[in-house]
């Protein structure tokens, strides 16, 4: 059973518009890591090995809605430190 943490909105590639080398690409993906159990369950589905998960994180905040990453946060390089960094000290 999944948790529900993950938020997908698929688009389809043109000639003129190609995103990806599949057939769709995913214009809106969010994970919700407030919800996320860590079942490892998007990593083995994702047929392009885009998703993976690390041991090195800390999710810990006091803010929930600072736990949702959209896509454009997550192709950031280092995006979940910055962004830990920022929620805990707003002055960076």
């Amino acid at each position: 059973m999944s948790a529900n943490c993950i938020y997908i909105e698929a688009a389809e590639n043109t000639d003129v518009n190609r995103i990806s080398a599949g057939e769709r690409y995913a214009s809106v993906y969010n994970i919700d890591y407030s919800r996320c159990i860590f079942c490892g369950y998007c990593v083995e589905a994702c047929p392009t090995d885009a998703i993976t998960h690390g041991h090195g994180f800390e999710l810990a905040t006091y803010d929930i809605n600072s736990l949702v990453y959209r896509k454009e946060q997550l192709l950031e390089k280092d995006v979940m430190p910055r962004l830990l960094l920022q929620d805990k000290f707003p002055q960076l």
